[in-house]
């Protein structure tokens, strides 16, 4: 089954009004080391963490979506890192660990620069996650790259073969502009044909162009995958408390403000993806459906929570 990464990252500016931005006044630095039990609700992970100025692991009990479980390791002195098991109850992290088949890895860390938060999977189920992801917070930057395990190339997307050639034509200068050498002057040298040569070459272009741009999450999301994830987020806080519906409120809300842009982006007229006008209207529809779907999900749960 073919794998893929992707990497989201929110600049450390802007973390600061997502529904995660106490984060960025707690911790200076907080690294993902690994899982030690993942179920959703009950997601618990160790982080290795330097605090901020003035904070300790005690603040982190006013921290939403986190639960301090276990203090494993306290610095010698200022300059080393706490090692702490918390417990994460995120619609993000809960979805990652319902697919059965996505996880977060080692290198997603929130840092000086902001917060990168690394997953890999099967294509479609890491897309799911990725999307509901942009929907609750667009991310600055989404990337994403094909994995290989059983490949000694680094996962490399390219074969060996493939990877000698565009070796080879890069350092003759086949790809610098303008141009050092030709593809029959290529064909001569390695003793091919030339759209031999040729043909190879348009076949790594390609496949290096998919393989950058492939996963990222476009800027249309299907209606009908953004109400599947309102429906998950919903049953994700059944019989939790008060703090939780808030919470879940407020990751609607975020949600409802994406499907807004979504309807204007499915009526621009440079909108590509759909050209017939009936498809744009029944796209419209949908969307706007499941804007009217979240406000009645949050005077249900006002309700419920206020009694």
């Amino acid at each position: 089954m073919p794998m893929r990464e992707v990497t989201l990252f929110w600049k450390r500016s802007r973390i600061k009004h997502l529904d995660i931005g106490e984060m960025a006044n707690l911790f200076k630095q907080a690294e993902f080391i690994s899982y030690v039990k993942r179920v959703p609700k009950d997601i618990r992970i160790i982080l290795k963490v330097n605090f901020c100025e003035g904070k300790s692991p005690k603040d982190i009990v006013g921290l939403q979506y986190f639960e301090l479980l276990d203090i494993i390791l306290e610095p010698k002195d200022n300059s080393d890192s706490y090692l702490i098991l918390v417990k994460i109850n995120h619609s993000v992290s809960n979805l990652n660990a319902r697919t059965n088949g996505t996880s977060t890895v080692p290198g997603s860390r929130l840092d000086g620069e902001g917060l990168t938060y690394i997953i890999q999977g099967p294509p479609m189920k890491l897309r799911i996650v990725s999307t509901l992801a942009r929907l609750i917070a667009q991310p600055d930057r989404i990337s994403a790259r094909s994995l290989d395990f059983n490949s000694s190339l680094d996962h490399s997307a390219l074969s060996l073969k493939q990877l000698k050639l565009a070796k080879f034509a890069y350092d003759r200068g086949f790809f610098d502009i303008p141009k050092r050498t030709r593809i029959s002057d290529l064909a001569s040298e390695i003793g091919l044909a030339r759209a031999t040569i040729s043909e190879h070459l348009a076949r790594i272009e390609s496949i290096l162009m998919d393989d950058m741009f492939s996963s990222y999450d476009e800027s249309y999301t299907d209606p009908k995958l953004v109400k599947s994830l309102i429906e998950t987020i919903t049953v994700e806080v059944e019989n939790e408390d008060f703090n939780s519906v808030e919470n879940m409120i407020q990751i609607l809300s975020n949600i409802k403000k994406s499907i807004t842009s979504q309807i204007a982006e499915v009526r621009h007229e440079d909108f590509e993806q759909i050209t017939d006008d009936e498809l744009i209207e029944m796209a419209v529809k949908e969307h706007e459906e499941n804007i009217s779907f979240i406000d009645e999900i949050v005077e249900e749960k006002f309700k419920t929570s206020s009694k």
